[in-house]
């Protein structure tokens, strides 16, 4: 029942890492694949625009959205749920725009050659699953056996929520972050 200690403050990271992952992927993955299909993409391409500013306008209008969302579920968990952030707030904003590049950055080379809907829904499916199980989100992935875990801890969404959650929980300041935010930038190149 203490604050830090529930349920709901273990669950909150979780659900902001797996909030920044469905939009990355989803949000930039289908973007690209529908402009692609619409033929939108080749007349762009023809333009004097550069390939690099077209992707970087795509990913950045989608964490104009993902961004406030995430906020939108800090505040609601704050005030309905008194969940705390013991740390910086600067560090978890600084952790949610790396997280959101980085899952932008991931739903941009799953959809760089996908030429239907059909199949960027499941190759969508087939990168984020492995994440939804194993990477902490909802349950501890300590739980798994120690011979998986240095598989599940190089997972994308793994590094984020283990940073996020030592931010929020344990009052982390970013130095102490240092392997999951190297880690996750890896991720985002």
């Amino acid at each position: 029942n203490e604050p830090g200690g529930r349920y709901i403050d273990f669950l909150i990271p979780g659900m902001l890492g797996m909030g920044l992952m469905g939009g990355g992927l989803w949000g930039v993955g289908f973007v690209i694949v529908d402009m692609r299909i619409r033929k939108v993409l080749k007349r762009l391409m023809a333009t004097p625009m550069r390939r690099s500013d077209l992707l970087i306008g795509v990913m950045l209008s989608r964490m104009v959205f993902m961004i406030p969302e995430m906020f939108l579920l800090l505040i609601f968990a704050r005030y309905v749920f008194g969940v705390v952030n013991y740390g910086s707030y600067v560090t978890v904003v600084f952790l949610v725009i790396l997280g959101a590049f980085q899952f932008s950055g991931i739903g941009l080379l799953v959809a760089c050659r996908v030429r239907t809907m059909e199949a960027i829904s499941g190759l969508m499916n087939l990168t984020m699953l492995p994440m939804w199980m194993l990477s902490g989100i909802f349950f501890s992935y300590e739980r798994f056996p120690e011979a998986v875990h240095p598989l599940i801890r190089v997972l994308p969404l793994t590094s984020l929520i283990d940073a996020l959650r030592a931010v929020m929980q344990d009052g982390a300041h970013l130095s102490a972050l240092i392997p999951e935010i190297s880690l996750i930038s890896i991720w985002s190149v």
